[in-house]
């Protein structure tokens, strides 16, 4: 693990939650394809083309849920962080963090940003990681404090 802001970036991936989206969708999906190939012609054929396309529009949500937070990602560079939770990707520089949370029973860390009055949450490490959430967290602080040209990142 990088500890120095200036060596090089690095992106974090939640490992755990990848794995359970990518089994939970493509659980799902075999189980929807399963189920409409096991159900009788005559009853498939009830099926209207608008309620074929409403149970495909609810099986490609409930697939875009599961995997919008295990394809989230944090990367650090020299510049800041950027990060994507679910679909959409913020990008902060080092100076606009005040500090990166990560209390005792938090899902998730978050970043907490100076020119507004807001937190926003880092998808891309999670708790059921664990261990290497801690280790991902403290890189961040560290690469945090090396921004601010201190020893210490301020938690929060």
């Amino acid at each position: 693990m990088i500890t120095d802001a200036g060596q090089s970036a690095v992106t974090y991936r939640p490992r755990a939650s990848l794995r359970m989206g990518v089994s939970l969708s493509s659980s799902l999906v075999l189980a929807s394809v399963l189920g409409w190939v096991m159900t009788p012609v005559r009853v498939r054929d009830l099926f209207t083309p608008v309620q074929v396309g409403t149970l495909l529009f609810f099986l490609a949500i409930m697939v875009a849920l599961a995997l919008g937070i295990g394809l989230s990602y944090v990367r650090a560079d020299e510049q800041g962080l950027r990060f994507r939770n679910g679909i959409k990707t913020h990008q902060v520089p080092w100076g606009e963090i005040k500090a990166i949370r990560y209390r005792e029973g938090d899902p998730w860390p978050f970043v907490l940003v100076r020119s507004a009055v807001e937190q926003r949450p880092l998808l891309g490490i999670q708790r059921s990681d664990r261990d290497y959430a801690e280790r991902c967290v403290d890189d961040l602080r560290q690469r945090l404090a090396k921004a601010y040209g201190t020893d210490e990142a301020p938690e929060a």
